[in-house]
């Protein structure tokens, strides 16, 4: 009802996008920095009626393309209700204040390419609507505490999108049921949330398992085994793989075809057996960070001394390279011929 009467009288007031912002400033209950409340002045305005100077604020032609306030402090409510009518807006980006208010009719930012609320206090659900933002390529919602329910079935529209993170909220239901739905994702964070269910990727999509990089569905709780529907997915370009402080069970899957693979986080489960012997071969992965603590298993950990021995060679090396670009070269080699 509330949205309706504010859909009416922007209609009827026929707002320009620089009056929608004067409207969402009232919101805006402090400023510590002073940079938004003074300079978002109805009587700065260019030739084209785009705000003049407005901190954080980038137009063209009358059309604010970007709105970027990140880390500014201030305390309020973002009413979203007042900024459907920017139909140009890419960029919104407001992380790490102190803003309330809710998500609702962020659908009809369609042009949005740019979406950052972390840090904030927003609260209630992510709307379906958010399938008509299908120029999304950057979702960032971390750190809202208040924002949750299940997480709806419009990210199967978003087929643009390449980053994804949702940590720190209280978003719940089946993991799978989200990411059945994402189709070229390079970048997911769902950690510490509440999201149930078994982690088993060979259900998703060959677009999204072959495309991630980072994948943390740690703190959570999952259960069941990993990847028990067909074993391991090829992993084309996973890097990051955290699923840590869960409920999982059964064995450590064989990650030694996924080549790229620097950082495992599997720590605080109930994973039991024995480690996969060539989980740790040089031949399979580059490894550089791997946590099991806190699981049942059971048997001997062979490491590969000969990785390790060239591995702290190399970095040797590159930091004895480093040294020489930072002091004069002639200098340090006089020092070192007198050693």
């Amino acid at each position: 009802m509330i949205f309706l009467l504010v859909m009416m009288v922007m209609k009827a007031s026929g707002f320009s996008d620089f009056e929608a912002l004067l409207e969402l400033k009232k919101g805006f209950q402090s400023d510590p920095s002073g940079k938004v409340l003074t300079s978002w002045d109805a009587k700065a305005l260019s030739s084209d009626r785009c705000p003049l100077n407005w901190y954080g604020v980038t137009c063209s032609s009358g059309g604010v393309t970007s709105i970027g306030l990140n880390g500014l402090g201030l305390l309020g409510n973002f009413s979203f209700p007042v900024i459907v009518g920017l139909r140009m807006l890419q960029n919104l980006s407001i992380a790490d204040n102190q803003f309330s208010g809710t998500l609702s009719n962020i659908g009809s930012l369609k042009s949005l390419k740019y979406l950052d609320v972390s840090g904030n206090l927003f609260r209630g659900s992510l709307p379906s609507v958010i399938e008509n933002l299908r120029n999304l390529e950057f979702v960032n919602l971390s750190g809202n505490n208040n924002l949750g329910g299940v997480i709806p079935s419009g990210f199967g529209s978003l087929a643009k999108l390449k980053y994804l993170d949702l940590q720190g909220n209280s978003f719940s239901g089946e993991v799978m049921s989200l990411f059945s739905q994402l189709i070229s994702v390079e970048y997911v964070d769902i950690s510490r949330n509440n999201f149930s269910g078994s982690l088993d990727l060979g259900l998703a999509k060959s677009s999204f398992v072959s495309s991630i990089r980072h994948l943390n569905v740690s703190g959570n709780s999952l259960v069941g085994e990993l990847f028990a529907h067909d074993g391991i997915p090829f992993f084309d370009s996973l890097e990051v793989f955290d699923a840590s402080s869960n409920q999982l069970s059964g064995s450590v899957p064989v990650f030694s075809f996924v080549v790229s693979l620097k950082i495992l986080q599997l720590q605080d489960n109930q994973l039991s057996a024995s480690l996969p012997p060539g989980l740790l071969q040089e031949s399979s992965t580059i490894l550089t960070d791997l946590d099991l603590s806190l699981n049942q298993l059971e048997g001997k950990m062979y490491m590969n001394i000969r990785t390790l021995l060239f591995s702290f060679l190399d970095f040797l090396c590159k930091s004895f390279l480093y040294l020489f670009r930072l002091l004069n070269w002639e200098y340090l080699w006089q020092v070192l011929s007198e050693v």
